[in-house]
């Protein structure tokens, strides 16, 4: 399920999504590039929707950098 989006700046369609598990386990984020395509999936179990909301924002931003 959907949570919510945070666009990439200045990066047109960059985006990571926060999406909670279909079992509602635990939430975790796409990671898509500025052509739409999914490059990678972070999950967090354990985290609140608010811990991995500034995950996504916080790359959203450029002060979180995914490594790999």
């Amino acid at each position: 399920m959907l949570i919510s989006t945070f666009f990439k700046e200045n990066a047109q369609s960059a985006r990571a999504e926060v999406l909670k598990n279909e079992a509602g386990e635990y939430y975790y984020i796409d990671y898509y590039d500025a052509g739409g395509n999914k490059f990678y999936t972070e999950a967090f179990p354990g985290k609140s929707v608010y811990y991995v909301e500034d995950a996504a924002e916080n790359w959203a931003l450029n002060v979180k950098v995914l490594n790999g």
